[in-house]
């Protein structure tokens, strides 16, 4: 009500905090909409464009992230924003030990800073360092009690170190704390479907969620992804069609693509397949349901010619990867010392 007021209008603080509380409420589009609206109004903005710059890296827009974090970097390279901003490329680029780096840093020019601590975190946990990420959730957590995402990535943690009680405890302090809303139903849901004593529970928390914010893209997903388990591929197609009519998001393409291909229409998965590419070109399991269609499509001598050039050309195919993977690793660490 007060950016339609006219003396408040155009406010860039106001916009700024109206983004940040989309942000904080799930609504990643209303969000860089926002934070869009008020980096217009002022080309010199820094507070708030490193969560504008990991939400435009979140959605594929790569590009835009980089543009994003030149300008920052332009404007002052003494905040922790523009060393985010740039992590966060690196980090959806998955080159992981760059983004560690540029948290690294951000950290250094402000500890508080949650944003650094979440992707120094994040791209710990990527790298395998779980423990040393799970310091970082928790640092984060401390000094934005009020953040789900500093959960998210805790819990993330958990999981990804087997430990399923304590992300339970965790998911269920979060709900108790931030009340039953559409994203803390979610969270505790997933946590839920890594269990199959559970399953039913996170089922009922899932559909919850939906009642409560049909449009949250977090509770679709692992809807579907709960449909699929139980093989309901007409029902997950009904879910995700219906999400998809007021809004498109890669990850939602992707999935019905998938669910297509479970129920034999091809042609339309490649659609979906399609758009989710062209939403995000660097979605890696679009572009590989993409080419298991294909060749599934080939024909069956033209698969047997495949596999004889392979069988015929495996020494040298594996020496050319490994080669490649070690140039790789090359590369980074050149990188990574030029940053130093």
């Amino acid at each position: 009500s007060l950016e339609k007021k006219s003396l408040l209008r155009d406010n860039v603080d106001l916009l700024g905090s109206l983004a940040d509380l989309y942000f904080r409420a799930g609504d990643n589009k209303n969000s860089i909409l926002k934070f869009e609206q008020a980096q217009m109004l002022d080309p010199y903005l820094i507070k708030g464009m490193d969560v504008y710059g990991y939400l435009l890296a979140r959605e594929g827009r790569l590009e835009d992230v980089e543009n994003l974090g030149c300008r920052l970097f332009n404007i002052s390279d003494q905040h922790a924003e523009p060393w985010v901003v740039s992590g966060c490329h690196s980090f959806y680029s998955k080159r992981y030990s760059r983004a560690l780096y540029l948290g690294a840093k951000a950290i250094q020019l402000n500890s508080n800073s949650v944003q650094a601590l979440l992707l120094k975190g994040a791209a710990l946990r990527n790298m395998g360092r779980v423990q040393e990420a799970i310091i970082h959730f928790r640092e984060a957590i401390r000094l934005a009690p009020c953040r789900l995402d500093c959960y998210e990535g805790l819990i993330e943690c958990y999981l990804a170190s087997n430990s399923i009680r304590e992300a339970m405890v965790m998911a269920n302090n979060v709900y108790k704390t931030l009340g039953a809303n559409a994203q803390t139903l979610t969270l505790l849901a997933t946590v839920c479907l890594e269990d199959p004593v559970t399953q039913e529970k996170a089922k009922t928390l899932l559909d919850k969620a939906l009642t409560q914010r049909p449009d949250y893209i977090k509770a679709v997903v692992k809807k579907a992804e709960l449909l699929s388990r139980e093989q309901k591929y007409e029902d997950g197609i009904a879910l995700l069609r219906n999400a998809l009519a007021n809004q498109s998001d890669c990850v939602l393409h992707r999935i019905l693509g998938d669910f297509l291909v479970a129920v034999n229409e091809y042609q339309e998965a490649m659609d979906q397949y399609s758009i989710a590419l062209s939403l995000d070109p660097n979605d890696q399991k679009s572009l590989e349901g993409m080419q298991k269609m294909e060749k599934e499509e080939s024909p069956t001598d033209a698969t047997q010619e495949e596999d004889v050039d392979d069988m015929e050309g495996s020494g040298e195919e594996g020496d050319l990867e490994g080669s490649d993977s070690e140039a790789a690793q090359w590369a980074d660490q050149e990188q990574w010392f030029g940053m130093q």
